[in-house]
């Protein structure tokens, strides 16, 4: 517990927990997925504009986008009143703009799905499995904050012992793996493809990505420090380092992707894509930068004075479970359309590539996205069985995903000549194991005593 003030005690409802239950983590994560959605959804309107041409269902496509863009920008701003509260407004609640947005996702998703089965003609089963897709978050996320360990931050949300450096190391960790090994999947493949790549404007190209690998790096080197560290000087160092070289990273990208573009025509669409891109790219440094500033301000500010803070007694484990139970709903919001809808099992296997998808049942995957989403709330709630709970995840977790990619595995052997399709293979194979490995690593790895931190004031010029 920080020593802020001697006469106050932080009432906590669990052992093991911090003291703001990991909702500095949720504020983060939902930060990053606003911004990213609300990107993903602004491209596709865009490119709709140019496709669609005159046709009499444009207004209605635009409708349903813009819906989706407002309700990522909620999302996004839910997140940052969790951290920050709501700037230039009477502070009521933190977890108010998280009520906004679950009421508004809540009729974005009736609205869709209405507009869906009226205008676009989708069966009405397809059209209520979109539905229930598009609900499952805001819906349970409305569940969960009602209950009495969320409920009770009506005014404030207390900083955690550490300030919720761990927990952030945390996700930058799983975050940047993932990152470094798709971006060094990409790479690889591009300069297999020989001098098409390696010459000309597509040198651009290359660098791009090489620059992206070099910045997934930085990424992991963060995260890493930031859970070896028993000062935080270093790990917040670090993460600053990370923030400023990810946003510069993200413009240089986004000009040498813009040269690429132009030496080989101007399009409105390539621009647009790439305007998509860097806004993706801004989106995390920018979080981290804001979160590790905003934390170390008032530290800074007191100097010598500056409060004594202490390893979380969670060590950042609940930051892992608001992700792992986030990504498991994001899965299930793609999955429950076609399970709802009755369509065939295999149309969404491409959608959850990432969180397991393969070549055998959706049951399988489901049957590890239920117990993903089981470990990420017994992380939360740091229950006595949680640990053990997490490593079943993680070993469930590699099982299905070799099982179910086992015909690839074997079809690869035969694919002699074909390096592309190989490495391809097998590096979306490993991009699936990252995160039930780091889950297993990270809950079952032995912690330094607690073991007391604070900021190192500079000595005063003479």
């Amino acid at each position: 517990m920080s020593e802020q003030n001697p006469h106050q005690v932080v009432d906590l409802v669990d052992a093991g927990i911090p003291a703001d239950q990991g909702l500095s983590s949720l504020g983060m994560l939902m930060q990053l997925a606003g911004n990213v959605l609300a990107a993903s959804a602004a491209l596709f309107m865009f490119t709709m504009l140019f496709a669609a041409g005159g046709s009499g269902e444009l207004l209605w496509m635009l409708l349903l986008l813009g819906l989706s863009i407002a309700r990522s920008l909620f999302q996004r701003s839910a997140g940052a009143e969790l951290l920050y509260g709501r700037t230039g407004f009477e502070q009521t609640s933190r977890l108010a703009g998280v009520r906004r947005y679950v009421l508004f996702a809540l009729a974005q998703s009736v609205m869709v799905a209405a507009l869906l089965a009226a205008k676009f003609h989708v069966p009405n089963m397809i059209a209520v499995g979109i539905l229930c897709g598009l609900a499952a978050w805001p819906a349970t996320l409305a569940v969960l904050l009602q209950l009495p360990r969320f409920k009770r931050f009506q005014t404030e949300i207390p900083v955690p012992e550490d300030k919720g450096f761990e927990g952030a190391a945390i996700l930058m960790t799983v975050l940047g793996l993932c990152g470094l090994i798709s971006g060094a999947l990409i790479l690889y493949i591009m300069l297999q493809a020989g001098s098409e790549l390696t010459k000309g404007p597509g040198v651009l190209l290359v660098l791009t990505v090489a620059m992206l690998v070099v910045r997934s790096f930085i990424h992991v080197q963060a995260g890493f420090s930031g859970l070896r560290e028993t000062s935080v000087d270093k790990s917040v160092e670090l993460a600053n380092r990370y923030a400023n070289f990810g946003v510069i990273s993200a413009f240089c990208g986004g000009g040498a992707l813009l040269l690429w573009v132009m030496s080989m025509s101007v399009s409105v669409q390539g621009m647009a894509l790439i305007t998509g891109l860097v806004w993706m790219l801004m989106a995390w440094p920018l979080v981290i930068r804001r979160f590790f500033s905003d934390r170390q301000f008032a530290d800074l500010l007191a100097g010598d004075n500056a409060p004594i803070h202490r390893r979380a007694p969670d060590a950042g484990i609940t930051a892992l479970g608001w992700f792992l139970f986030a990504f498991a709903l994001f899965n299930a919001s793609c999955t429950l359309p076609t399970l709802v809808g009755g369509g065939d099992m295999r149309e969404v296997s491409g959608l959850l590539a990432f969180g397991g998808g393969g070549f055998r049942s959706i049951w399988w995957n489901v049957g590890a996205l239920v117990l993903q989403a089981w470990a990420g709330y017994e992380l939360i709630r740091m229950s006595p069985q949680s640990r053990i709970i997490a490593t079943v995840y993680g070993a469930v977790g590699i099982a299905v995903t070799v099982y179910t990619n086992y015909p690839m595995l074997h079809q690869l052997k035969h694919m002699r000549g074909m390096m592309n399709a190989s490495s391809m293979g097998i590096g979306m194979i490993a991009l699936q194991l990252v995160i039930p490995v780091v889950t297993i690593v990270l809950v079952n790895r032995k912690l330094s005593p607690t073991a007391r931190a604070r900021f190192k004031a500079k000595p005063t010029p003479a």
